[in-house]
């Protein structure tokens, strides 16, 4: 059946299907994935294979389908949704070309120079093609934390990455100091809260678990002290900025990291293309507890300062009101200490 012929389509007006190109067009969108031609063929068997790729081919000119290709060359095909459909119709040829290299890269975003090369269209072309897709409201313009003066173009509906806008860090292109400074100190009080023993004389804290990025996470949100939608990844930033600091010390979670391992084992047939990112984001988040270091009294240089203290002075001996006399055969000793024993059960 030949295609039916009509005048250009007009401005949000996709183009008119025939019949043949509205089934393939259908089963495509059953799909709802991207689909090489193969599979393709199996699941439509009413049209030969010539008569089914010729009409892929037209919904791809017509642009109801994306056109793909693997890195090993094959070609997939993927159904577009009609609002897509709706607002790239029309299009010249170039200017469907500008709008795949920028639907291509996502939320990165693309320059214009770059736009240039890979379409190898001419550069006033690539200019009127970028501002009618711009007063089209189908394309926007984002700037980078990295190079502001740098405009990169994505598509409307898309949220620029981390890597542009800097993430909930930055403000008007700024990183904002005073922000990071108050989350982290919230932070700080929390992991002190629950883990250092609530009495200045008590000699070890009780407890067995300390806070982890997760839970930190679900208190920052649960107590809304700010309005920032902070990420699971931007806690553990703060997390490793404390460390850094020595404020606190991370340490491996009791059963946390057979838990762990174990639920990889399990989980790592029901998604093989699992990014490694996510999995050291979860180790981290699951796998290791934070305790913050108590900070001592001392005197250097004749004055009196607040000094942290280290993994000494976090353990009994540190405190202990009696170490002047514990020896090996003295009324108390490391064999019979009662602290000592309860603090390697922690």
């Amino acid at each position: 059946m030949s295609a039916r012929k009509g005048k250009q389509p007009a401005e949000g007006k996709a183009s008119p299907l025939t019949s043949e190109e509205q089934m393939v067009f259908d089963a495509l969108r059953r799909i709802g994935k991207k689909v090489g031609q193969d599979e393709l063929e199996e699941k439509i068997t009413d049209l030969d294979a010539e008569t089914l790729m010729r009409t892929v081919q037209s919904l791809v000119s017509k642009q109801y389908v994306d056109f793909l290709a693997t890195k090993s060359g094959e070609a997939r095909f993927l159904a577009r949704d009609m609002e897509e459909v709706a607002k790239t119709s029309g299009l010249s040829s170039d200017e469907r070309i500008i709008y795949q290299l920028i639907k291509g890269v996502g939320s990165k975003g693309i320059w214009i120079k770059d736009i240039k090369s890979r379409s190898n269209i001419h550069q006033k072309n690539v200019n009127d093609g970028v501002k009618l897709l711009e007063k089209k409201g189908i394309i926007k313009t984002v700037k980078s934390v990295k190079q502001p003066t740098k405009k990169l173009y994505m598509l409307m509906d898309i949220e620029p990455s981390v890597e542009l806008t800097g993430g909930a860090w930055y403000t008007d292109q700024e990183m904002d100091t005073d922000f990071i400074d108050q989350i982290s100190e919230q932070i700080h009080k929390y992991i002190i809260k629950n883990s250092l023993p609530r009495q200045p004389t008590a000699i070890y804290s009780s407890t067995q678990t300390y806070p982890t990025a997760r839970s930190i996470h679900n208190f920052i949100r649960k107590s809304r002290i700010t309005t920032v939608d902070l990420s699971l990844g931007d806690v553990q930033s703060l997390l490793d900025r404390l460390e850094f600091d020595g404020k606190v010390v991370k340490q491996m979670k009791i059963g946390g990291a057979s838990t762990f391992i174990d639920r990889m084992e399990t989980d790592e047939d029901e998604d093989e293309d699992e990014d490694e990112d996510e999995v050291v984001m979860d180790l981290e988040s699951e796998g290791w507890m934070y305790r913050a270091l108590r900070e001592a009294s001392g005197t250097m240089s004749g004055r009196e300062e607040r000094v942290v203290g280290n993994e000494w002075t976090q353990m009994p001996c540190g405190k202990c009101p009696v170490f002047q006399f514990c020896t090996e055969d003295g009324p108390v000793n490391p064999a019979n200490c009662e602290y000592f024993k309860k603090w390697l059960e922690i």
